[in-house]
């Protein structure tokens, strides 16, 4: 059933629908090759020599820079040689042979195609009479049941992770997707307050890449995990431009979503995507150590937030259903 959010009106009185032509320029791929192999000043030469005006910002050209990675080099024959496949430039990521990731503390089975969408938005700071977005998304995670999935950029905000940990510790599945870039301030803040994300049995942390472009030579780059909001019990949905931080229950200007109905299944899906493409950070990948809770679940509760009022948020009753267990890409196991 498709949602009534995604029907556009026509301006036209004709059915015959407006096509666009997929923008691909030559000259761009020839410049960010021209960039990773000699430069700043390589580039810019291009440009000059083929008249094309500046399409990257001084953040991007120093982005590319700084996160370019060299071709493997590979020992044969007692020499080294560069890997390359001879493929050409692209925007696209590649193809991995490995095996999905099993979404596998649990995800909840639920259907809402008949169900209306609700939307609330929240802005920050708050307006009158309406709660700031934090208070919203840990009232969220402590009445989640099932599941709290999140994907965030940045995530550092101790009130936010201390939720996420007392969720934990009364056995709500917990499924975090950090921005590969950003992980170690995640793994930092979570060491400042004590606690160790291995000796939690209920809390899967993995990383998350964004877009690769790798070049004929072999040398690539990719994107970053821009996508923020949190999937509580898949039945309800916080997205917008919200990162998990100080500096945006602050001094940020920002603004949430809050979703109920048919549209969270998009979010459900997306999620769902996102974890088959994440990998388990290097520092996580050893074998779980045997479960030890470091702190009480009552000690890390957060005092008051239980008493924050959403109604002016449209919520929908939860359901309790059965849990499955279901791989990323959506089929049960």
């Amino acid at each position: 059933m498709e949602s009534n959010l995604s029907c556009l009106s026509s301006l036209k009185d004709d059915d015959t629908p407006i096509y666009v032509q997929p923008h691909y320029r030559e000259s761009y791929r020839l410049a960010i090759y021209a960039l990773l192999c000699g430069g700043k000043d390589a580039y810019e030469e291009f440009l000059r020599a083929e008249q094309i005006s500046h399409f990257l910002s001084e953040e991007e050209i120093g982005f590319i820079l700084g996160h370019a990675e060299l071709p493997a080099v590979e020992d044969e024959d007692e020499g080294k040689h560069v890997t390359q496949d001879g493929g050409p430039s692209t925007y696209f990521p590649a193809e991995s042979d490995e095996e999905v990731p099993d979404l596998e503390l649990g995800w909840p089975e639920v259907t809402l195609e008949d169900v209306d969408t609700s939307i609330s938005l929240l802005f920050n700071p708050p307006r009158q009479n309406t709660p700031s977005i934090k208070d919203v998304v840990r009232k969220q995670i402590q009445e989640a049941r099932q599941v709290v999935a999140i994907a965030m950029d940045v995530f550092t905000d101790v009130d936010i992770f201390k939720e996420i940990i007392t969720a934990a510790l009364r056995g709500v599945a917990v499924y975090i997707l950090l921005d590969d870039s950003q992980f170690k301030s995640f793994l930092t803040m979570s060491h400042r307050v004590g606690i160790n994300i291995q000796d939690l049995k209920n809390i899967r942390v993995r990383t998350v890449p964004g877009q690769q472009y790798q070049c004929r030579s072999g040398v690539k780059f990719h994107g970053g995990l821009e996508q923020k909001f949190i999937l509580v019990d898949c039945r309800t949905v916080l997205h917008g431009t919200y990162s998990y931080s100080w500096s945006f229950e602050k001094i940020n200007l920002s603004m949430v979503l809050v979703i109920t109905g048919q549209l969270v299944c998009s979010f459900d899906e997306e999620f769902r995507r996102l974890y088959a493409r994440s990998t388990v950070p290097p520092v996580l990948s050893k074998e779980r150590p045997s479960v030890r809770y470091l702190r009480d679940a009552v000690a890390l509760h957060s005092p008051n937030s239980s008493q924050l009022s959403l109604h002016q948020i449209p919520m929908k009753p939860r359901l309790m259903n059965g849990m499955r267990t279901k791989t990323s890409s959506g089929l049960r196991k």
